[in-house]
């Protein structure tokens, strides 16, 4: 039979509909409230009512304490319905610290009723006051030993559905406090059929927390692979989402450490963000303790690790990487970092262990992403993760000075084209040493010299020529396009720095005294020079390419590119050079890589203001021919002709300013 509700209780409801904030004068005073608690305590609304006695009181603090005490405790110990005391565990815990004796007052109780409950409190009331004699217990030494007391004295025989919630309760204090009693408490647990699977999933949880916190490798895998065995178990028992997104996760992460293939990191990827999606959906229920949260982020954060692993093992397959800063920043320093970016924990530990070899000797043996680590770092000093950056640079050098394996280039074969090329050629094993140091030396000497200008234009015209599939499945035409954009920035670089003293050959490049321009043949010659000694299979105006005769060619195998080489003197912006010169470009193409170069001599112009900055120089773009699915791709590369020396350019701006 239903009961007339108390004037307090209608004043609470009428507040709660209108969005009013209910207060202790507003309901009649302490002395309303404090004769009713018998009744008020059983109803739905009595943690509202908390909320207002327990504001009132924090705002005049030793006014009336004792009245406070008693109708605190009195509203909790008569309290019986379940989500009654969980939402004035809620409700009280967010009012924390609370005035007086109200702190003790709450923790008493709500240990008590968990401990010795009346008759008519159920398991989830129970389940609920524990809850909340764990929150209570956090700042308090002596009440953490009174709850801990009670945890490591819990009956096999109790409840069956109270020790399936306070098995969480046991796996939450073991996390806080590491008393190894309460894993053999849950442990015991598990052994009753309702609540193995609660206890198991603690188990698990446990077991991952000190496998991160091992300091031996081995003990540090054994301690994961228990906690697979747990998380499974609970999966079998309860399909939970949660225990099976920490178990994909480990698994995952045991096979990028054994370097598993991409697609099997993949397919877990896959079952992981399935469970993670389950995981999000269940987050929403109602009546959940608040510090699930916390739980629930760490979760989440495991299923963040396994997805950056993931991308990282893709990205540890590529060659180099066309958006570096992107790969570095969100992908290998996050990984090479996971237990503080990803897990949030303090300092690096056991799971960096796992990781971390796996890049690090990637990294030694591919040259390309080493020095895409070293220029990111360059151009990002005071990144938030530089100093691992550096470490990790330190580590990729050490490994690859001392060599990788017992064969220097049976370690790097595979992956460094150079290191390939020398290991298949027939010479000596020796010979095969030095050549490598010499090959390694000869480009980290390169590397070292390249400004940030000549880094970010071969970054921007190799992201465009990356995509097109002559470059991407066709390890020639990738060789050739590389080498040639590679040798022609630095060409463009030299001769944008060098002076007609120091190399009289140059002399094209500038204003001339009779007001005669350049002839492409100059460019021509000087360029096939500089290709010339970097690359024996350099040809000068070859015949029958594209039906005609082309300018520069380069050849890998059976694969060739050309470069043509023009001069022009109406209009030299990007547009006018692709309509005009773009179709004799990619006419060379007709039967190789469908990827060229275009190389003009700017003579617009007399350079009256400067010299253009390296990085305005270079565009690459795509062609597309009538009839062609797949477009043709064109590096534009211009060098600015009619040169004035700086001295001049100062003398021209003072006689402009007397004129």
């Amino acid at each position: 039979m239903e009961r007339d509700l108390h004037p307090i209780e209608k004043h609470l409801a009428s507040a709660l509909e209108d969005g009013r904030h209910s207060s202790v004068t507003s309901l009649g005073g302490l002395k309303a409230i404090g004769d009713a608690t018998a009744t008020l305590a059983r109803s739905p609304l009595m943690p509202e009512l908390l909320r207002a006695v327990v504001e009132d009181w924090q705002e005049h603090l030793g006014v009336d304490d004792l009245r406070q005490e008693k109708i605190l405790s009195a509203l909790l110990e008569d309290a019986r319905a379940d989500f009654v005391l969980m939402e004035a565990v809620d409700v009280l815990d967010g009012l924390s610290p609370l005035p007086g004796r109200g702190d003790e007052i709450c923790f008493a109780i709500f240990l008590g009723n968990a401990q010795d409950p009346p008759n008519d409190l159920n398991a989830l009331a129970r389940s609920a006051c524990l809850d909340g004699a764990l929150r209570w217990s956090m700042p308090n030494r002596r009440r953490q030993l009174r709850l801990l007391d009670y945890l490591l004295g819990l009956r096999a025989e109790d409840d069956a559905e109270f020790l399936s919630s306070a098995a969480r309760i046991v796996g939450l204090a073991y996390a806080h406090w590491r008393e190894d009693g309460l894993l053999a408490k849950l442990r015991e647990i598990a052994r009753i059929d309702v609540a193995e699977a609660e206890a198991s999933f603690e188990l698990g949880l446990a077991k991952v927390t000190l496998g991160l916190d091992s300091p031996e490798r081995d003990s540090g895998l054994r301690l994961f692979g228990e906690a697979k065995k747990w998380f499974e178990r609970t999966t079998e028992l309860s399909n939970r989402a949660e225990a099976r997104l920490y178990s994909e996760c480990l698994k995952l992460l045991e096979a990028f450490r054994a370097a598993v293939d991409l697609p099997q990191l993949k397919h877990s990827c896959a079952h992981i963000q399935q469970a993670a999606f389950e995981f999000n959906a269940y987050q929403g229920g109602g009546n959940r303790p608040s510090w699930i949260g916390a739980r629930d982020q760490e979760a989440l954060s495991w299923s963040s690790l396994a997805g950056t692993l993931a991308t990282v093992a893709e990205n540890l397959a590529e060659p180099s990487w066309w958006e570096p800063a992107v790969v570095i920043e969100d992908h290998i320093l996050a990984a090479y970092t996971a237990s503080r970016t990803i897990l949030r924990r303090n300092s690096d530990g056991y799971l960096d262990s796992l990781i971390r070899p796996r890049i690090k000797a990637t990294l030694a043996r591919r040259e390309g992403q080493a020095y895409q680590l070293k220029a990111w770092l360059r151009r990002n000093p005071s990144h938030v993760n530089a100093l691992d950056a550096l470490q990790l640079i330190a580590e990729v050098d050490k490994l690859f000075e001392g060599g990788i394996s017992s064969n220097p280039t049976e370690a790097v074969v595979g992956a460094s084209p150079v290191a390939a090329l020398i290991d298949k050629a027939q010479f000596p094993e020796e010979t095969k040493r030095v050549l490598m140091a010499v090959a390694q030396n000869t480009l980290a000497l390169q590397v070292d010299t390249l400004t940030a200008a000549e880094s970010s234009v071969i970054e921007s015209c190799r992201t465009v020529a990356g995509t097109h599939p002559d470059h991407q499945s066709n390890v020639h035409g990738q060789r050739l396009y590389d080498a040639i954009l590679f040798w022609t920035v630095r060409f463009v670089a030299n001769r944008l720095e060098v002076t007609q003293k120091d190399d009289s050959t140059v002399a094209y490049l500038f204003e001339r005294a009779d007001g005669s321009l350049a002839h492409e043949d100059e460019l021509h010659a000087d360029y096939f020079r500089w290709l010339a000694t970097a690359a024996s299979s350099a040809d000068l105006e070859p015949t029958n390419i594209g039906g005609g005769r082309a300018d520069v060619r380069l050849r890998s195998s059976n694969e060739r590119i050309v470069v043509e080489v023009k001069r022009e003197m109406s209009d030299a912006s990007f547009d006018a050079l692709a309509t005009w010169y773009a179709g004799q470009t990619t006419d060379y193409q007709n039967v190789s890589i469908r990827l060229g170069f275009l190389l003009v001599l700017d003579l617009t112009t007399g350079n009256r203001e400067g010299t253009p900055h390296l990085t305005s120089l270079f565009q690459t773009r795509g062609i597309k021919r009538p009839g062609e699915d797949v477009q043709r791709v064109v590096t534009i590369v211009k060098l600015p002709g009619r040169r004035k020396r700086p001295s001049d350019l100062t003398k021209a701006a003072k006689s402009q300013k007397h004129n």
